[in-house]
């Protein structure tokens, strides 16, 4: 019995590979079977070997399954709406406080050497400069250098063209230089930036004034009163156009003004003192006169006005006092040596 089933399993055997061999030589497909499958599974154990499957989070293939995450995510939260400001760009670098404190105040050469300081130093930026400029020029004017101060004024406007004052202050300079037409340029530049600066208007009163055209120098100054009440020097000059043509009133009453807003001004006392000489009231132009007198002793017109006053009281000993006075200031002012000679004339008689 061993023999046959031995014999049964050679025979089973046999047919096995001469079937294998058979379709080894004649099916290609069954040989690349062959020779592929076993390398296949061969790497898929040596991977399984190297790279065991973690338990936790291994999915078998083909089966759905449901993870819960120990920490579900949470729906995004809606933030609100915010506008997004620009970046904030920093700040112009300031020039050092003491360094403009020293162009703004002080003494002119104080302030011409610390402007001048300020603008070497490179800290200054656009407006700065202007400024500095401005107040050099206005040193430049204090101490009668007209041209470096019309010099500076020129750069001050060519950087910072939209501001009045500096056209202000460089038409004064041109008065002070005697060019009055280029003076009303500027103050006119000045009222067009800024209609309702009382300022212009004051100044340009005064160039129309010098320049003799007083019925428009009383139009502006008028109008600078008009804008603002406190400009006392628009009420010096309109003073000084009624007495051009000899309105004793209208010249008291701008006296009358000045000297409240400026009492320790000589000018109003002396348009005053007029007033009441031409109107014959001699006493009280003395008085006034010695008091434009103690204000300013070096002015000649009120030694010479307050003798003509005392002549007029019969004061002849008072008048020539004043008259010498007057001389002493000025030995060739022909007013005061006429009105001497009228003196001397009245006293012979």
């Amino acid at each position: 019995m061993s023999a046959n089933t031995g014999h049964a399993n050679d025979g089973n055997a046999g047919s096995w590979l001469s079937a294998h061999g058979k379709l080894w030589y004649d099916d290609r497909w069954y040989r690349l079977a062959w020779i592929v499958w076993p390398q296949a599974i061969a790497l898929l154990l040596v991977t399984l070997w190297l790279y065991p499957p973690s338990t936790q989070g291994f999915i078998p293939w083909a089966r759905p399954v449901t993870q819960t995450p120990q920490n579900p995510p949470t729906a995004p939260v809606k933030q609100p709406d915010t506008p997004v400001k620009p970046p904030i760009a920093p700040p112009l670098a300031q020039p050092p406080l003491d360094m403009m404190a020293s162009c703004r105040s002080g003494q002119p050469a104080d302030r011409i050497a610390g402007c001048t300081a300020a603008l070497a130093s490179g800290n200054l930026k656009g407006g700065n400069i202007a400024e500095a400029y401005w107040h050099r020029g206005w040193s430049y004017r204090a101490i009668k250098q007209y041209q470096s101060a019309v010099s500076d004024y020129d750069r001050a406007i060519s950087i910072s063209p939209s501001i009045a004052d500096y056209y202000i202050d460089r038409g004064v300079v041109w008065i002070d230089l005697d060019n009055n037409e280029r003076a009303m340029q500027d103050f006119d530049q000045a009222i067009l930036l800024k209609p309702d600066y009382a300022l212009a208007y004051t100044n340009r009163g005064v160039s129309l004034r010098n320049l003799k055209r007083f019925n428009e120098a009383l139009v502006a100054l008028s109008k600078a009163i008009e804008l603002d009440a406190t400009q006392w020097l628009a009420f010096e000059n309109r003073a000084a156009v009624y007495e051009e043509r000899s309105n004793w009133r209208a010249m008291y009453d701008d006296a009358v003004k000045l000297i409240e807003l400026a009492p320790n001004y000589q000018m109003g006392y002396e348009f005053r003192g007029h007033a009441y000489f031409e109107s014959g009231q001699y006493q009280a132009a003395v008085v006034d006169y010695s008091k434009a007198m103690s204000l300013d002793p070096n002015a000649i017109y009120n030694y010479r006005m307050r003798g003509r006053s005392y002549y007029f009281l019969n004061q002849f000993d008072d008048a020539m006092k004043d008259f010498e006075s007057a001389l002493r200031i000025d030995a060739k002012d022909n007013t005061t040596i006429s009105y001497i000679n009228d003196l001397k004339r009245r006293q012979r008689r």
